[in-house]
Formats: C-alpha cells, structure tokens, sequence
C-alpha cells in the first residue's frame, strides 16, 4: 500500500503586486461643513471605520462617490429572519415571525392609511424595498421599540453591526 503525499495549501507569490482591496458600500448625505463647503455626513460610523480598518494607515485609496442607493443585502434579510426576529421572539414569547415582522413594517415602514373598498388600509413599503442603510435605521428603530438591542453581525457574517 503506497502513502498519498498530502497536497501543501500554501500558496507561492508569484509577484510583489499589491493585493487590491474593495470596501462594501456605506452610506453617506452631503451636509455643508463649518466653512461653508460640501461634506459627507456618514449614516453610520461604525461601519466606515469599519471598511477603512481594512486598508493600511498611509495607504494611498480611491473614493467613488455615487447618488446610487445600494438595496438591501441577502445577508441583512437572513440576519432579520435568521437572528433577530428569532430573539425577539423569544424575549417577547411572540412566536409568529410574520406577525412580529408585519408589527415592525406597520410601525416603521408605514406609507399612511389608504381608503380601499370603503375599509381603511395601513398601507406599508417592503422592506425588500429598502437601501442598506435605510434596513440600518428599521433595525435600530425595532431595537428602540423593544428594547432588545440586535446582536453584533460579525458573529454571524464577519461584519460589523447590520452589515452595511
């Protein structure tokens, strides 16, 4: 019987080219800053240090700047579903994830009440509608309803809080 040579998973550099390193989107608003000059106001903080603690101090970067508004991620919506309506859930004793879920968008995603076949109708906007830093302040809204503060992303995607 011969032995296998086990395969190295180690990988030779071919080259000293630097790695290139891409940042997930964040969000921003342009506000006018002390001197009377256009700034962005970053949504959250948090994530932007995030994405900037991936880069070296000194580093040279290019910024994009774009009016596009990133829709919200797979990931934010199985965080949703997955673990936080599940905790909620099981701090409140509501089992029913739709319930809780049609609670929420009632609450905070609410268009106003429409008058359809003589009844009044809450009428909503999808969540699946929202950008990502918009899905960011329904967490932090349902967060302040409940009082059940969302648990940190990275122990479930490697990302920071909401994963923007």
């Amino acid at each position: 019987m011969t032995k296998k040579k086990k395969k190295s998973n180690t990988r030779t550099k071919k080259d000293d080219r630097p790695q290139i390193i891409d940042t997930k989107d964040f969000g921003a608003k342009v506000a006018i800053d002390e001197d009377g000059n256009n700034s962005l106001a970053i949504n959250s903080p948090v994530w932007y240090r995030h994405q900037l603690s991936k880069f070296k101090v000194g580093e040279t970067v290019t910024l994009y700047v774009s009016n596009r508004k990133p829709k919200r991620t797979q990931q934010q919506n199985r965080y949703y579903w997955g673990v936080y309506l599940p905790m909620i859930s099981k701090e409140t004793g509501e089992l029913d994830l739709d319930a809780l879920h049609k609670l929420f968008t009632g609450k905070f995603l609410s268009n106003g009440i429409k008058d359809v076949l003589g009844e009044k109708v809450r009428m909503t906007k999808s969540s699946a509608t929202l950008t990502i830093s918009e899905f960011m302040e329904f967490i932090t809204a349902i967060e302040a309803e409940t009082g059940i503060e969302a648990p940190p992303t990275e122990n479930y995607f490697g990302f920071n809080k909401y994963m923007y």
